[in-house]
C-alpha cells in the first residue's frame, strides 16, 4: 500500500480560542444595545458567552471573527471546555448557549430548568485515529476491531499482526503503542467510544460508550488539544480527536474501514457523504456513524448548539438568532476552510427553523436585515 502525507493547513487551537475571544469582549466591552425591536438594520449586536464542545471550538472562533463584520459589538466568549462542561452551564443558565458534538440525553433534559430550548446542528466533522509514528506517515489502515483492540490493550505494539495484515508493504516498527485519550467529559469521546462499541463486542461489554469512560490503557488529554499535544509529543504516540486538530498537529491520520469492505480517509468529501441521512428532530441517539452512503467517513459528527428559546434580555437574543442565522446560511461556506464539512443545504434550513422559534417576553425575534 503506497502511504501518503496529506496537507495539513494552520488552525487555532481550542485553548486560544477562549483567550482570544474573551480579550476581544474585554477590548470592546460588553454594554448591551437595544435592538429596538426584533431586528433593526442599525443592531450592532452584544456580547454573548457559550462553553462547551472543544471539536467546534476552532470553528466558532472563525465564525465568530468574521461576523463581527456584521455586528461589530457581537463578540463571543466562547469557553472549549469540553461537551460535558457546557452541557453543565447550559443547565446552570450560566451561558447564553452551550455546545455538545452529542445530543443531549434523557437524564440531562430532565435536570434543565425549562423545557423551552432548542438543540440545532452547525457543521460536520470528523474524528479521526491519529499518531505520531517515525516513517508512517497518513493511511495506515485500520478496521473497527483492531482498533477496538488497541484501546483495549489487546494490541500493544505497531507490528502487531493484526495491523500488519491490513497493511501489506508498509514497514511498522517493533515499538510500543503510546494510547492518548481525553481526560475531559467530551462529546469526542461520546462519539469515538459509540463507534468502537459497535465494532467490537468486548469494548461494548467491557467499556461501553459515554462522554467519559474507564480506560483500559493509556493517559489523558484535556480537549482536542490536549489529545494532540499528548500524541505529537510521544513516539509511537495514538488517540482520536477532531480531525480538524490532526491536521494542524500535523499527525498521521489512519484510513477507516467501512461497511463495505473498503478504507476510507477523512475528507471534507467523506464527511459530507456522511451527513446526506440527517433529520429533524434530533433525538438523543441522532448520530451518522457508519454511514451507508459508498465514500462515506466511518466516524462522521455532527456538531450542536444548545439556547434556550425563552429569552427575556432582548439584545441577547437578536444577537443569538443573528449570529446563528448567519452561521446556518453565510458561515457554511466557510468550514471548509478548517476542515469541517458544510451541513447538507436541507437539514441547514430545518436547523433554522429552529432559531426561529426564539422568543423574548414571548415576542417572536427575526433576524436582522444584514444576517438573515
Amino acid at each position: 500500500m503506497r502511504m501518503r502525507r496529506i496537507a495539513r493547513p494552520s488552525v487555532i487551537a481550542a485553548a486560544a480560542c477562549a483567550v482570544a475571544l474573551a480579550a476581544a469582549a474585554c477590548s470592546s466591552g460588553s454594554t448591551s444595545t437595544s435592538a429596538g425591536g426584533s431586528g433593526g438594520s442599525g443592531f450592532q449586536g452584544t456580547a454573548l458567552n457559550g462553553a462547551g464542545s472543544t471539536f467546534a471550538a476552532p470553528l466558532y472562533q472563525l465564525w465568530s471573527q468574521s461576523f463581527l463584520q456584521k455586528e461589530p459589538d457581537a463578540q463571543i466568549n466562547y469557553q472549549a471546555i469540553g461537551s460535558g462542561g457546557g452541557i453543565e452551564q447550559f443547565t446552570a443558565n450560566t451561558v447564553d448557549f452551550g455546545a455538545s458534538d452529542v445530543p443531549l440525553q434523557s437524564d440531562e433534559i430532565a435536570n434543565l430548568p425549562s423545557k423551552d430550548y432548542i438543540q440545532f446542528p452547525t457543521a460536520l466533522g470528523a474524528v479521526v485515529f491519529a499518531y505520531n509514528v517515525t516513517g508512517v506517515y497518513s493511511g495506515l489502515r485500520l478496521d473497527g476491531k483492531t482498533t477496538a483492540d488497541i484501546f483495549l490493550g489487546n494490541i500493544t505494539s505497531w507490528n502487531d499482526p493484526e495491523i500488519a495484515s491490513q497493511n501489506p508493504g508498509v514497514n511498522l516498527p517493533d515499538e510500543p503503542i503510546q494510547v492518548v485519550h481525553r481526560s475531559d467529559e467530551s462529546g469526542t469521546t461520546s462519539v469515538w467510544t459509540s463507534w468502537l462499541s459497535a465494532e467490537s463486542s468486548e469494548w461494548s461489554q467491557k467499556v461501553g460508550a459515554d462522554k467519559a469512560v474507564q480506560w483500559p490503557v493509556g493517559t489523558g488529554g484535556n480537549g482536542n488539544e490536549g489529545v494532540a499535544s499528548g500524541i505529537s509529543q510521544t513516539e509511537g504516540g495514538a488517540g482520536y480527536l477532531s480531525y480538524d486538530f490532526a491536521v494542524s498537529a500535523n499527525l498521521g491520520i489512519a484510513d477507516i474501514k467501512a461497511p463495505d469492505g473498503s478504507y476510507i480517509a477523512p475528507s471534507i468529501d467523506s464527511i459530507s457523504k456522511a451527513g446526506g441521512g440527517l433529520k429533524f428532530p434530533i433525538t438523543s441517539d441522532a448520530n451518522i456513524l457508519n454511514a451507508s452512503t459508498k465514500g462515506a467517513y466511518p466516524v462522521a459528527s455532527t456538531t450542536y448548539v444548545l439556547v434556550y428559546t425563552d429569552q427575556t434580555d432582548q439584545s441577547k437574543a437578536q444577537t443569538l438568532v443573528d449570529f446563528w442565522t448567519w452561521a446556518l446560511t453565510d458561515g457554511q461556506s466557510q468550514t471548509e476552510q478548517i476542515n469541517y464539512a458544510p451541513l447538507p443545504s436541507g437539514f441547514a434550513a430545518d436547523a433554522l427553523k429552529e432559531v426561529s422559534k426564539i422568543t423574548v417576553n414571548g415576542t417572536p425575534v427575526s433576524p436582522t436585515s444584514s444576517t438573515g
